[in-house]
């Protein structure tokens, strides 16, 4: 009887197990999903901002150095003198990249990292 009844509860446990499996499989592929959409949407809005302010940007560009032009009286002029801000511009990036931008980006990657495990680690 005795044997009969930790048969069972054997069985039941490795049901159990078998559930819980399945369970913590379906969870994590939940996450996962929730994740690769969370990033797919990050990036489809990055992307398309970029896009629209890299076309204001163009405009811009166009209406500055066609009003350049036009004040130092050499149209050509006006677009050299655009296309030289925006190479001091990069300039400025490229020394600035080591000691300021990358910094940046990695200690912003490292608090949505943080900030994503304590969101998971506190469940809401």
């Amino acid at each position: 009887m005795e044997a009969q009844n930790l048969k069972e509860d054997a069985k039941d446990i490795l049901n159990h197990a078998g559930d819980y499996a399945e369970t913590f499989y379906k969870l994590n592929l939940v996450r996962l999903t929730k994740k690769v959409s969370d990033v797919a949407s990050v990036v489809v809005n990055s992307l398309l901002i970029f896009f629209i302010s890299l076309c204001i940007l163009l405009f811009i560009s166009f209406a500055g150095a066609w009003w350049l032009g036009d004040v130092v009286q050499n149209r050509g002029l006006g677009f050299l003198l655009i296309a030289g801000f925006y190479l001091l511009i990069i300039l400025v990036l490229i020394l600035m990249r080591k000691k300021i931008i990358s910094p940046f980006i990695r200690n912003t990657l490292i608090r949505k990292i943080y900030e994503e495990k304590d969101h998971v680690i506190r469940g809401s």
